[in-house]
């Protein structure tokens, strides 16, 4: 077992070398489609096969592959977690909350609303944008600055959002093996209430930076 995961480690380190000298993805695609990928594959190996077995090449394809399948299901059922974590926080930040001077969550505030909301109805001439249309608006000032931090924010998010989706899954899967266990009940809610809470943050921070450079300029 010692040998195998140091094998793991090996080939996630052999995959990234792989990817930066040939492929020249960038970070956000061997975090949220290699690693990912790998990390599932190992698991089902072990629970489902007893197999520790280790074919390097296959096993870096197979893990990108599902890696990249994955992150395409996070990006499709990102209405669903929205709904889980209260609503699109591009949109929450921008709806002003009764007796309180700031919107957001308490790990994430932003003071400033009301004057985002103002100046990005100025520049649409339009004082009933909608809330999706006056993000949608910040976001294009934003990326427009070659030194944002928005491109990092974005990678984060979208990681975490592909984290929560792997966690889903493999909570699903690894259940129907392990249902009768109780512990495993414990410490996989408790993962996934872990991951769903970063996720969320992770999303407002996001919206948050966007709004902050747009303000900035």
């Amino acid at each position: 077992m010692k040998y195998f995961w140091l094998q793991t480690a090996y080939n996630v380190q052999y995959c990234f070398n792989l990817n930066i000298n040939i492929m020249e993805l960038k970070y956000y695609d061997l975090l949220s489609n290699t690693i990912i990928g790998v990390v599932l594959i190992t698991v089902v190996k072990i629970i489902w096969f007893n197999d520790q077995s280790l074919d390097v090449e296959v096993y870096i394809a197979c893990g990108y592959i599902l890696g990249y399948f994955i992150n395409a299901i996070s990006s499709l059922i990102e209405p669903v977690l929205y709904y889980f974590i209260g609503g699109k926080p591009s949109e929450k930040l921008l709806t002003p909350q009764h007796g309180l001077d700031w919107t957001g969550i308490r790990k994430v505030k932003f003071y400033e609303a009301m004057l985002a909301t103002k100046k990005l109805q100025s520049e649409l001439d339009d004082n009933n944008a909608s809330r999706g249309r006056m993000f949608a608006c910040a976001m294009r000032h934003s990326m427009s600055n070659p030194n944002s931090r928005i491109l990092d924010f974005n990678a984060q998010y979208a990681f975490s959002r592909t984290i929560l989706t792997s966690s889903l899954i493999l909570f699903i899967f690894v259940s129907t093996r392990l249902y009768d266990v109780w512990y495993f009940w414990i410490i996989g809610l408790f993962i996934i209430w872990l991951v769903w809470n970063r996720f969320r943050e992770k999303g407002f921070y996001f919206a948050r930076e966007v709004l902050n450079e747009y303000l900035a300029k």
